[in-house]
């Protein structure tokens, strides 16, 4: 079987790993030219299905070196006062898989060394027409490929969903914009092995060490939150956390003009199909979410390997209702629950916000803790068995929260 990928991001080099197990001959396709362009971003955070996902990819030992492992969660309110503390170390220990930390260039070049030449670049997709028993895949400049099966996992203004469905209507703006920025600060204030969430009047700001000495950090405002002409992102970012815990204020004084970068966060509402004869989505063109779970990358990781596995029986049509019928509800579920949480980041007004406040301190370390892990653990990968098993047995309701650790 000869599969061509679109798109060469995490999502697109998963799949080509996944498909290549599965026996496939594999082409990754990628628009730009330059790979460290293809790999820009800053960092993610794997959590523990994402790390089974990437051993079940074979890529275990490289992901270990690259990540920092993360082993609490800590809300606070701007005030800097306790909301709620998750102990991800101790449900590493139940799912046999630890949360990390990556920088996503670190994590793209780690896959792309892997699928190695299979990964070409300059290659701008245009269209497709499928045949009897394949598609014809079009590219810039008159070229063309013939496949058995094309996936477009090119991203959140996917082309190849474009040429899929027409008549899509464009990304739905979420609502706020996260400025993002890391940097290399030995003695930053950063919590040792701690995801730092927090949460204030329309801002929240999140942040996590990719290192010992490297620390990624998001700056979310909310739309209400405008800058003032002639006003700068470092500016306007200081300002409107002024005042807040450390090290936030201190993170954004160390980080230069040109180290900050501000990403307008958007999604798109469910589908209930992604493909159609021979063609198919995956990742972020399939179910974009907000990064409000932390689980976009983890979810294109999945649909690759559950991909794979269904199309191990070498019948494509076939395959790829399996497929759909493994993925679409769970993204969506993904999808719908990160844009919720991602609302409750945007409230103004002081009482509601004490209203929320108040709530996340009543439901945080126990009810919504374990109906995160609850819906993030219910992998439909095989995989590793033995660990794959644990991550089973904590969706079907086998988890629960005895306390936080500090």
């Amino acid at each position: 079987m000869r599969v061509a990928v679109v798109g060469g991001g995490i999502g697109g080099l998963s799949a080509a790993l996944a498909l290549r197990a599965a026996g496939a001959e594999v082409t990754v396709y990628e628009r730009v030219t330059e790979p460290r362009a293809a790999r820009a971003g800053h960092g993610l955070v794997l959590w523990h299905n994402a790390v089974l996902a990437l051993r079940a990819l074979g890529v275990g030992p490289e992901v270990e070196k690259i990540g920092h492992e993360l082993h609490r969660h800590r809300f606070l309110d701007a005030r800097g006062r306790r909301i709620a503390e998750w102990s991800m170390a101790r449900m590493a220990g139940r799912l046999g898989a630890p949360v990390y930390g990556v920088g996503r260039p670190h994590l793209h070049a780690l896959l792309a060394d892997r699928v190695g030449e299979d990964l070409v670049t300059g290659f701008r997709f245009t269209g497709f027409t499928a045949t009897g028993d394949g598609v014809v895949v079009r590219f810039g400049e008159g070229r063309e490929e013939r496949a058995d099966l094309l996936v477009g996992a090119d991203g959140l203004r996917s082309a190849v969903r474009a040429a899929l469905l027409p008549g899509d209507p464009p990304p739905r703006y979420a609502g706020f914009t996260a400025f993002q920025g890391v940097i290399r600060l030995p003695g930053s204030g950063m919590p040792e092995h701690t995801f730092l969430s927090t949460w204030g009047r329309g801002r929240w700001f999140v942040c996590y060490r990719l290192s010992d000495d490297h620390v990624y950090w998001d700056g979310v405002l909310g739309d209400r939150v405008a800058p003032r002409l002639g006003e700068s992102p470092l500016g306007l970012l200081a300002a409107e956390f002024d005042g807040w815990p450390d090290p936030i204020p201190g993170l954004i004084a160390a980080t230069g003009a040109d180290d900050v970068t501000p990403v307008h966060v958007f999604d798109r509402p469910p589908l209930r199909r992604w493909s159609h004869g021979r063609v198919t989505l995956l990742g972020d063109a399939a179910h974009p979410m907000t990064f409000n779970l932390g689980q976009g990358a983890g979810q294109a990781i999945e649909d690759a390997l559950v991909l794979g596995e269904e199309l191990a029986g070498g019948d494509v049509p076939a395959a790829l209702a399996a497929y759909e019928a493994r993925r679409v509800e769970r993204t969506a579920r993904m999808v719908r629950r990160s844009r919720a949480n991602g609302e409750l980041t945007r409230w103004r007004h002081p009482i509601a916000c004490a209203a929320r406040d108040a709530f996340m301190r009543l439901t945080f370390d126990r009810l919504v803790y374990r109906e995160t892990y609850r819906l993030t653990m219910a992998v439909d990968f095989t995989g590793d068995a033995d660990a794959i098993g644990a991550g089973r047995s904590a969706g079907d309701g086998d988890l629960t929260a005895e306390g936080s650790e500090t």
